[in-house]
């Protein structure tokens, strides 16, 4: 993933874009894929970059860190703001999909098949990236 700063001909706004490489910001912009936000135009140019070079020494360990930092503070939220359902997910958020029982935010456990269940029920989930209160 790459990030360009974009300037519209137009109207000289200046906004990033977000590309998989240069190549795929060249084959986008010659197909007016790429617009200005504000006036709409399809004249982007790239403007001026200062490039992103980090310590290789400590990169991955920088992230690794601010992975894990985030993870840790996602995981406090999601425990005092959610209700934990434990193994009746599932039964949980069906009643709440269909109107049994009262709406809020829960996490819990769910098997791959029950997952699968509730996706072809249009009921929407998120597996977090943390073990839950039963696991710990």
């Amino acid at each position: 993933m790459i990030i360009f700063n974009l300037k519209c001909k137009d109207c000289d706004y200046n906004f990033e874009g977000w590309f998989e490489s240069s190549k795929e910001f060249l084959n986008q912009n010659k197909k007016n894929l790429v617009n200005c936000p504000v006036c709409n135009s399809h004249k982007i140019t790239k403007g001026l970059m200062a490039p992103n070079i980090g310590k290789k020494s400590n990169s991955k360990k920088n992230i690794k860190k601010s992975v894990a930092s985030n993870v840790a503070k996602l995981k406090k939220i999601v425990e005092k703001n959610f209700d934990y359902v434990g193994d009746k997910f599932t039964e949980e958020a069906k009643k709440m999909k269909y109107g049994e029982t009262k709406e809020r935010s829960i996490y819990g456990e769910a098997t791959l098949e029950q997952t699968k269940e509730l996706i072809d029920e249009d009921i929407e989930v998120l597996p977090l990236p943390f073990s839950s209160k039963k696991n710990n």
